[in-house]
């Protein structure tokens, strides 16, 4: 959730998929007895992503008396995967960007204190800029995620470098079997040096390692963002996106936009509430 002042409403994506937090036969009480803490909280909205696990949902969810809709992110399969076949298993220019990296200079470490903290706010900034609406977190986030994984062994946080100059982080969360590449890139003034494919083919190269089975690219962005990480070897997969309120439908709808209105979050300085698990 996000808080502005006295009212709460539900954040816009990209946020991760944290894995099963109720079994399948308790998801439509779940769902029901949360519009009533809804209700008790002034919560009029909020927002869940059903990881791509669940499958075909739509009858428990309509029965749920929630709505829904289907949406999509790119998965990179690393069952049988090994450490040889990473790059061969990327598209040709995913390789051809990974030498051109090589020749300018990229390379990627482990983010040192204060890195997370400074990047993060900035790349995220440039991201959404580049569409034309303010981003959604506030410019303290790369401190709270930095200070949140110190000392964690399920946090993946990377930086690359151009020619030794910090050109970019990434952040991924590791506690389940498929790892969520959560948020981070790389900064615009770098990229001709092609340090998002080294950042990303390194992650990737650290949750093989780790054992994992997959790793979640979260989201499908534009077109364009979907081919680059298609060209990482990734595939295309369908989640679930559900919305649960108390209202009736057309004040529900009004809300909705509120929430979402780019002027609405040019005009207040959102703080986010950090999530807990009941």
């Amino acid at each position: 959730m996000l808080r502005s002042g006295l009212a709460r409403g539900a954040a816009p994506l990209p946020f991760p998929f944290v894995g099963p937090l109720v079994s399948d036969e308790l998801l439509v009480p779940t769902l029901r007895d949360f519009r009533w803490w809804q209700v008790r909280h002034a919560v009029p909205v909020a927002r869940f992503d059903v990881g791509p696990g669940l499958g075909d949902a739509s009858a428990a969810l309509t029965s749920a008396g929630v709505e829904w809709t289907t949406d999509r992110t790119d998965v990179v399969d690393l069952t049988d995967a090994t450490p040889e076949t990473l790059v061969p298993s990327m598209k040709r220019g995913a390789r051809q960007a990974l030498r051109a990296a090589q020749r300018n200079g990229v390379e990627v470490r482990p983010a040192v204190p204060g890195e997370v903290a400074t990047l993060l706010p900035q790349v995220l900034d440039e991201s959404y800029s580049s569409r034309g609406v303010p981003s959604p977190y506030p410019g303290g986030v790369g401190e709270r995620v930095e200070r949140w994984a110190s000392g964690r062994d399920d946090v993946y946080a990377a930086t690359a470098l151009v020619a030794g100059e910090p050109a970019g982080v990434i952040v991924a969360l590791a506690n389940q079997p498929v790892v969520t590449g959560w948020a981070g890139g790389t900064l615009r003034a770098y990229r001709s040096a092609n340090p998002s494919t080294v950042l990303y083919h390194d992650l990737l190269r650290w949750s093989l390692d780790r054992g994992h089975t997959a790793v979640d690219l979260v989201g499908h962005v534009d077109e364009g963002i979907s081919r680059f990480k298609k060209s990482l070897g990734a595939t295309e997969k369908p989640y679930t996106s559900v919305v649960s309120s108390p209202l009736p439908h057309g004040a529900r709808a009004a809300a909705l936009s509120l929430v979402h209105s780019p002027d609405r979050l040019l005009r207040s300085r959102r703080v986010a509430v950090a999530p807990r698990v009941l």
